[in-house]
This record gives structure tokens, sequence and C-alpha cells, in this order.
């Protein structure tokens, strides 16, 4: 028993984007109220889970059979054995931190650790041919915009200010005075959007990222499921580990994610980049906003 279920869980895993567009609108619509609502299929009837989902109760035996189940009850241990390994909501995790004991010294090892094993998940299932070819993509884009809202703002901020070194073009929408409404009207098939985001999802930065690419921009998705809302939206998708045992999702993968494919799009623009970031740095100097020791500073020290 434990063996098939592990085999359930691989095929779950497996959905992608590419391989939902196989399937009926309705069991892809299935499909994505599965991987969000896991806890409804594994504790409650078939027969509420489709009535919530405004599906019939058959369309999710369909959907299991189509996705290499053999009956909607496997289907169902899946999303049992996820609930009960993975999914904790952010309060829950925090009161089981809080009751940790004090006196365990090995919570700093555990969480490097889980950010470790993030990372190598990230490099091990990483595709590397669509990563250079989202890498290009970004390289012909006259203008990049980078969407993160909530706790993905930060890292997006960061990787807007290590682009900014480096790369013209690049913006964070909305920011730095600018408009929201007229930064985004004057993206189009020219440009190139980035959108960061995890469960639990941002409504305004899915909202974004449809509006960007209804207007034809193409778009590079960062998330931590291949059936996020952001997902079906995106050219390029590639997913993250988030797991940790702090109460947050960890985003140290997102950071390796940004500092390497900011550092691909610099290789491939070459000298272009190498002088832009040669300038940066002259003016960074000539404004003082390096920290020089003085002569005679510690005078008297």
């Amino acid at each position: 028993m434990q063996h098939s279920r592990g085999v359930a869980r691989s095929k779950l895993k497996e959905l992608t984007p590419g391989k939902l567009q196989s399937l009926s609108p309705q069991l892809r619509k299935a499909a994505r109220y599965v991987v969000e609502h896991p806890g409804e299929i594994a504790t409650r009837s078939q027969r509420f889970v489709a009535g919530a989902a405004n599906l019939s109760a058959p369309t999710f035996t369909r959907l299991a059979h189509a996705i290499g189940y053999e009956s909607y009850d496997d289907l169902r241990e899946t999303c049992r054995a996820e609930v009960l390994n993975k999914r904790t909501v952010l309060a829950e995790k925090a009161q089981l931190l809080v009751e940790a004991d004090t006196s365990d010294a090995g919570f700093a090892a555990r969480h490097a650790a889980a950010t470790i094993r993030n990372t190598e998940d990230l490099i091990a299932n990483l595709d590397l041919e669509a990563l250079e070819a989202a890498a290009q993509m970004l390289v012909r884009a006259r203008r990049v915009a980078l969407l993160g809202v909530m706790s993905a703002r930060p890292i997006v901020d960061y990787a807007m200010y290590l682009a900014n070194m480096s790369l013209s073009g690049w913006m964070v929408p909305g920011g730095g005075g600018h408009g929201l409404a007229s930064d985004l009207a004057d993206l189009g098939p020219e440009d190139a959007c980035i959108v960061f985001s995890i469960e639990p999802y941002a409504a305004q930065a899915i909202g974004l990222a449809r509006t960007i690419t209804e207007q034809g921009a193409p778009l590079l998705a960062l998330t931590d499921n291949h059936l996020s809302p952001v997902a079906e939206h995106a050219r390029h998708c590639f997913c993250i580990g988030t797991e940790s045992p702090q109460f947050f999702p960890s985003h140290v993968a997102a950071m390796v994610f940004f500092e390497a494919i900011i550092g691909m799009v610099i290789q491939m623009k070459g000298n272009e980049a190498q002088q832009r970031i040669a300038a940066v740095e002259r003016q960074n100097h000539k404004l003082g906003e390096y920290w020089r020791d003085k002569p005679g500073s510690n005078k008297g020290a």
C-alpha cells in the first residue's frame, strides 16, 4: 500500500501546465481545485467536493483516472498524505514553533538544512534548456517588469537592485514614484515580465500577470507549484521549494534563482552589461556611497 501511495504522489507532482492542456476544461478545473484544496479532498466526501468546486462528482473520478490513479480514493490518499506531512497554515506552524523545546539548539541547523534541500531540489529539477530560453527572452526584451506582492516584494526589490546595476530597462511597476497603470500600459510584445508568487498566492500578482500577458508580453513565472494561478499565464515556469521548520515559507531558493538568471542575462549581454556596472560603480565612488577609511580617523583610539 505504501508503494502505491508513493507512485500516486509522484503522478500528482508531475502535473504541469503542458500536461494539463491535454485535459478537458472541466478536468483542468477539477485538477486546480485538488491542488488548491487538498484538505477538502482528504476530509470531505466526493459529493461535497464536487458541490464546492461547482462540478459533478464523476468529474473527479475521471480526473483521477486521467492523471494515472486507479480510483478517486487513491487520489484522496495522496491528498491526505500531503495534508499530514506538508500543509500547515502559518498560525499553526507558528504555534508549533513557539511550543518547541527552547533548549533545542538545533533549530538553526534544521532551518539551514531545509533551505539547502530546497536549493538542491531547484538545481536538480531545473530544465536547463528552458532556463536558457527564459534568459534569452529577457536579453531580447526592451523592458523587463518584475512583479512581486506581499512577502515576494522584498525578493523582487533585491532582484531589481541587482539588475539595475548591470541592465537597463528593468523595473518594478508602480515603484520609484511611477504610476502602476502607466507602467503597465507601456508593456507589450517587445517586453517581458517576471512574476514571483507562492502560496498563499497574492491576488494582485495574479491579476497583474494576467493583464500583462493579455497585452502580449511573455511571462516568466517563479512559483511553488506548476498548478499555481500564475503558471497558466507563463511562457516559462520554474518551481521552487519553500519548506522550512520556520512558520513562514523560505525564500532562499527564490533568491538563488534570481541571482542565477540575472547572472545569465549579464553573461549574454557581455560588454554592454560590464560597461554599465563599471559606470554605476564609478558614480558610487564619486557620490561617496562606499565607505572609505580616512587618514587619521583613528587618532586617539
